[in-house]
């Protein structure tokens, strides 16, 4: 495995830099009695085609809404003592599901950190809850959430278990593949127009972050790095407020059918989370720390980098942001609600994704962890009925309904 930031030396070059990240704080105000609302700042600079699927689809809501619903259940969860803390997704839900031609499970760990158990299995669950409901399947919620409970027992007392391919995943793949020349044209759409400084700046941090990863995998042959086109990338729901740069670089010869798409993307400040620890080194390593940790998606590139968005040497000093840059895998594709045939799909994937959560706990916090579950499920499946009435609350004030 290719994992650039698993290596210690990485990790020490990147404790070694002196990055001050200067970013705005979101903090969410608090909930409005009986809702769970964005954050009005954020809203306020979420493309206006963001914010109409919002209006349009509490589920869309439900994935945009992710900090406040964390702040919620540590409100909720506040007078648990000394509750399990582990590496935590984060954003942990069904539309996370995702599979490439060999691999398969959750992804995106922008939001990984550590803290307590609770917040990885009610996020979970409450998205769970919202998908029964929009696909029509309502009865069965206690039921997939039984399955997910199971996987997650399951991975906390077997760690090395693998579970069943799931047959939507089977069936997905079987889906018409992207030849290479499709699949970069395809990315290529996605590369929002940038300024000339930006693109300079681009090529410059690329030149940077291709020093830094010549430490790591002097196997990459010369040139690999190098910047063929380049633009901002406005993708994703809860993501869709942080700034993202999706890049073409040269790849492993001058083929242009084996170029690679790398993006570059800005770390999400989750500082004032209130149960969520607060991190000691760069922001970025703790989404490499999740990845390593929990990911069975792998990254042939992945690590942290220095920022491209500062044009000139003279602004990077106390301006620059953490960073972290991934690469993108062709065969890449993530499960939506619509892609669910039957509550069989969705409790497949609530299993699986229990499985892997649970599993990616250390060893050492593994009864510890199974113990807290078993004694808080009752708890956490009726604060998850509630939380999931106070989302939709929120919902219908934004959608005016």
């Amino acid at each position: 495995m290719n994992d650039l930031a698993s290596e210690a030396p990485g990790f020490r070059f990147h404790r070694r830099l002196v990055l001050a990240t200067v970013c705005c704080v979101l903090v969410a105000p608090p909930a409005a009695r009986g809702q769970i609302r964005p954050d009005p700042s954020v809203l306020a600079v979420a493309p206006s085609g963001v914010v109409d699927r919002l209006r349009a689809n509490p589920f869309t809501y439900f994935r945009f809404v992710n900090r406040a619903w964390t702040e919620r259940v540590c409100e909720l969860f506040a007078d648990v003592p000394n509750p399990t803390i582990v590496r935590l997704h984060g954003d942990a839900h069904v539309e996370q599901f995702a599979l490439t031609k060999d691999a398969w499970g959750l992804d995106d760990f922008d939001n990984s950190a550590r803290g307590p158990t609770f917040i990885d299995i009610v996020r979970f669950l409450g998205s769970v809850d919202l998908a029964t409901s929009q696909r029509g399947w309502k009865s069965s919620r206690d039921a997939v959430w039984d399955r997910f409970f199971d996987g997650y027992r399951q991975g906390l007392a077997s760690p090395d278990s693998v579970p069943p391919e799931p047959d939507i995943v089977r069936r997905l793949r079987g889906e018409a593949p992207r030849t290479p020349a499709a699949y970069l044209a395809w990315g290529e759409r996605r590369m929002a127009r940038m300024s000339e400084a930006m693109q300079k700046s681009v090529v410059a941090g690329m030149e940077a972050f291709e020093r830094f990863v010549r430490r790591e995998r002097p196997d990459l042959p010369p040139g690999y790095f190098a910047v063929k086109r380049a633009g901002w990338l406005h993708m994703g729901v809860g993501s869709s407020t942080t700034k993202k740069v999706l890049i073409r670089v040269e790849g492993p010869t001058l083929d242009p059918y084996d170029d690679r798409l790398l993006e570059a993307k800005e770390v999400v400040n989750l500082d004032g989370v209130r149960c969520l620890e607060r991190s000691t080194t760069p922001p970025a390593l703790r989404i490499v720390d999740g990845v390593r940790q929990l990911s069975r998606l792998k990254h042939d590139i992945l690590a942290v980098g220095p920022t491209l968005l500062i044009p000139t040497p003279a602004e990077r000093t106390a301006d620059w942001l953490d960073w972290w840059v991934s690469s993108w895998e062709p065969t890449y594709r993530e499960v939506h609600l619509s892609d669910l045939q039957s509550v069989r799909d969705l409790s497949d994937i609530a299993f699986d994704a229990g499985v892997q959560l649970g599993a990616g706990k250390l060893t050492s916090v593994n009864e510890e962890a199974l113990s807290s579950v078993t004694r808080l499920e009752a708890r956490l499946r009726k604060e998850t009925s509630t939380m999931v009435a106070e989302l939709l609350a929120g919902w219908r004030e934004l959608s005016g309904r």
